[in-house]
């Protein structure tokens, strides 16, 4: 079975748009979560990811948006919390709603379990030196997909693995191109992916929008 996994849209339909078009044909696919938060296509992406067949979890921007959990003052502006929320139309807010915070497949030899961000709640950051993983004890053929770090990461953990696919939508580790994970669950493969696609066109539109500095320049950071 060929597993396309994909984490964190954040809104960012042009990047969504670049790795749907780049992924090869898969048995199945998953979303992490978060594919609200941060850039203004919401609507887009909900609907895409509604009638995309692919299995989704909440993320914690999506639980912001809803109410379900608070997010930082300080952060709400950057995280255009509100702004997003006042222009989701009502059957994407239900859909979200309706997302589960984890799901669960059992086939053959093997398990796999998708969350957002850690098997406990949608808010810890799994980063490869994160005193967390040790928490994390995974049984023979199981594979644990979380996203919420928007970093690339693949770790044993027990005797599974953890995935981490990284960021459609907004990358964090100084690669600008959109991010994706595919699973090849009968060699065990794991291969990440990167897809380029018009990042200066989305910062200029952005910034006509007087959108946030902040979110328009992570979007090119690279070393």
């Amino acid at each position: 079975m060929i597993i396309g996994v994909i984490a964190d849209i954040h809104g960012n339909l042009p990047a969504l748009e670049a790795v749907l078009g780049h992924m090869p044909p898969v048995d199945t696919l998953f979303c992490a979560g978060d594919l609200t938060g941060y850039y203004p296509y919401p609507n887009e992406v909900c609907e895409w990811a509604r009638t995309s067949g692919a299995f989704v979890v909440r993320g914690n921007h999506d639980a912001y948006v809803l109410g379900q959990l608070s997010p930082d003052p300080a952060k709400v502006a950057a995280y255009r919390t509100e702004w997003i929320r006042e222009r989701m139309e009502a059957r994407h807010l239900k859909w979200l709603r309706s997302l589960p915070v984890e799901i669960r497949f059992e086939w053959d030899e093997h398990r796999l379990t998708l969350r957002h961000a850690s098997p406990w709640d949608e808010e810890t950051y799994l980063y490869p030196d994160s005193p967390h993983l040790s928490r994390i004890r995974l049984g023979p053929g199981e594979i644990l997909i979380v996203g919420h770090t928007h970093r690339p990461m693949v770790r044993h953990c027990g005797d599974g693995m953890l995935v981490n696919p990284g960021s459609v939508g907004q990358p964090r580790d100084w690669n600008p191109m959109a991010a994706y994970s595919l699973i090849d669950t009968e060699t065990s493969s794991i291969i990440h992916y990167r897809v380029a696609y018009d990042v200066s066109a989305l910062q200029s539109r952005l910034a006509q929008m007087d959108w946030d500095p902040g979110s328009i320049a992570i979007l090119s950071r690279s070393r």
